[in-house]
C-alpha cells in the first residue's frame, strides 16, 4: 500500500469506519480505509470512478461545505470469504431526523497484509418502491 492505511481486522470494522467517516465527513479517514489499486466507486447518479486519487477527490467534493451527515444503515446481505467480503446496505439519508432519501449500496472489502480495506462502493438511489416490496 502506498498511503498510510488503517489497520482494520474485520470487514465489519471497515464497514463501521466507512460509515463513521461518511457521517463525520472525514476525508482523511475515508482516504485511509480505501486500497490504493483495483478500486471502484459509483456514487448515486454518477459514473464509474476507477482510480484511488479520483475516488478520494470525489469523497472530498461530497464532504465539501458539509460538517456532518445523518445516515441510518441496515445490512441487508453479506457474503464472506477468507479475503473478500461483500455487503449490501440500505442507507437512509436523514434531514432533521426524517428520511430524505434511501440509497442501496454494495460495499466490497478485501483482506491485505495490513488488514481489511475497501475496494468498491457502488451506491444507487431508490426512486420508487413497488407496493409490498421492502428493502430487506
Amino acid at each position: 500500500m502506498k498511503k498510510t492505511k488503517l489497520q482494520l481486522q474485520t470487514p465489519d470494522e471497515v464497514d463501521a469506519v466507512f460509515y463513521e467517516a461518511f457521517m463525520r465527513c472525514d476525508a482523511d479517514v475515508m482516504a485511509a480505509l480505501w486500497a490504493d489499486e483495483d478500486v471502484v466507486c459509483v456514487h448515486p447518479g454518477a459514473g464509474v470512478i476507477l482510480e484511488y486519487e479520483a475516488i478520494i477527490r470525489s469523497w472530498a467534493n461530497i464532504f465539501n461545505n458539509v460538517d456532518a451527515a445523518e445516515i441510518n444503515t441496515t445490512l441487508i446481505n453479506s457474503v464472506l470469504s477468507d479475503d473478500m467480503a461483500v455487503y449490501v446496505v440500505a442507507e437512509e439519508m436523514l434531514n432533521s431526523g426524517q428520511v430524505a432519501a434511501v440509497v442501496l449500496a454494495t460495499n466490497v472489502y478485501r483482506k491485505f497484509d495490513c488488514g481489511w480495506l475497501m475496494v468498491e462502493h457502488h451506491a444507487s438511489l431508490v426512486q420508487n418502491q413497488p407496493a409490498g416490496q421492502t428493502l430487506q
